[in-house]
């Protein structure tokens, strides 16, 4: 099966411009394609396309936590510290799960784990109790 270039259109805005919360973005698509005209696009999606997009949602949680354990973001104003990442983790899990996906998600800690690494060795007392609370809770996830 082909996926549809409006769903794919749909999975990079929910990738790149997802905000906070992608889980938001992916209902907005959904709508956005499934509604008959002239509100949506009224198609009918595949199985193959739903995943497409709940995946982009994984993506998009994934670049969140990293935008948050990336050394060079601390000082920039879209940066949100170590709290944030512990926040979006757990929403991630929550996602994952309630989507049967928790094949990308495992995949997606092995990334999180390379970026906590990255971080401590770049800034090792940088929100250290906090960093630690995130291991805590990575660690109970693998």
């Amino acid at each position: 099966m082909s996926v549809k270039d409006e769903v794919l259109r749909e999975a990079e805005i929910i990738k790149y411009e997802g905000g906070e919360i992608p889980e938001v973005f992916f209902w907005n698509s959904y709508f956005y394609l499934t509604e008959p005209p002239p509100k949506g696009l009224g198609l009918i999606l595949n199985e193959e396309e739903l995943l497409v997009l709940k995946r982009a949602v994984i993506e998009r949680y994934l670049e969140i936590i990293k935008r948050d354990l990336t050394p060079e973001n601390i000082e920039k104003p879209f940066y949100r510290g170590i709290k944030r990442a512990i926040v979006n983790l757990g929403r991630l899990k929550n996602f994952a799960e309630k989507e049967g996906l928790e094949d990308d998600f495992k995949l997606g800690l092995e990334k999180i784990e390379n970026w906590i690494k990255i971080f401590k060795t770049q800034k090792p007392n940088f929100q250290k109790e906090k960093l630690k609370k995130l291991e805590e809770l990575l660690r109970s996830l693998l």
